[in-house]
């Protein structure tokens, strides 16, 4: 798999690949498993991903400071084509909202993935999601419930970049 490191990727990224930068909650191993199968079906699809999960100092093994964490994440979505937030957490996570509204304020294209089936659920069951997360979503592009709607979509916004 490439990585942001990589001269491959690099090269990639350079030769007018759509990229995308991928924002979810990174610090559990089951959102970590998510977002490698997320970002390598997207990669698998002809996509740059541009995943913060992949930056040596969110492996969880060095040190870093707040300024790093900021300016790099910020530096990625700045290079990214289209935003794509993925919402399944209970509450979004707040790095992943920060992102949200970094990308609505340069314009990006977004995109919502909450595959959580509570979404479905009538009444009590039901699962909230703030109405100002998914309407900045919306202002800019849609929210889908899996990959592949995810990978429709994206076919889509190619036609119009």
């Amino acid at each position: 798999m490439l990585k942001p490191n990589d001269v491959d990727f690099i090269d990639l990224i350079k030769g007018g690949v759509m990229k995308i930068y991928w924002a979810n909650s990174i610090f559990s191993a089951a959102d970590g498993h998510f977002n490698e199968l997320c970002v390598k079906t997207l990669r698998e699809n002809g996509y740059a991903v541009l995943n913060p999960q992949e930056n040596t100092f969110n492996q969880g093994t060095i040190e870093c400071n707040a300024n790093e964490v900021f300016s790099k994440d910020t530096e990625m979505i700045q290079e990214c084509d289209i935003f794509i937030a993925c919402i399944d957490q209970e509450t979004i996570d707040c790095g992943v909202a920060c992102e949200l509204g970094i990308a609505w304020a340069l314009n990006k294209k977004l995109l919502g993935l909450y595959t959580d089936f509570r979404q479905f659920r009538k009444g009590e069951g039901k699962m909230y999601k703030n109405p100002y997360i998914t309407g900045c979503i919306k202002s800019r592009g849609v929210v889908v419930t899996n990959i592949n709607d995810l990978l429709e979509e994206l076919k889509h916004v190619g036609k119009s970049k």
